[in-house]
């Protein structure tokens, strides 16, 4: 399957974080497991203990090659594949 432009409006990261253990933030759980964290204003990694004093509207997603994957509508969605 190509890239599909529409499906950037309906990925998983525009609108769900994932949380590890320890309590640290990601845009997704892809990011998760490669160890790229949500990163916000100067912090380096974002904790959960401090998620209510960060507004996250705007804020950057990290993104790299493994985006992809939802963006040709079968990667992670946390409801099967984002295109038939």
């Amino acid at each position: 399957m190509d890239f599909s432009p529409e499906n950037l409006k309906t990925v998983m990261c525009r609108t769900v974080i994932n949380v590890d253990w320890q309590g640290f933030i990601y845009d997704c759980d892809f990011n998760q497991l490669l160890k790229i964290p949500l990163a916000q204003r100067n912090q380096k990694r974002l904790h959960i203990t401090h998620l209510m004093e960060n507004d996250l509207t705007g804020n950057a997603i990290a993104t790299g090659e493994h985006c992809y994957g939802c963006t040709a509508g079968q990667g992670s969605s946390c409801s099967g594949a984002l295109s038939a």
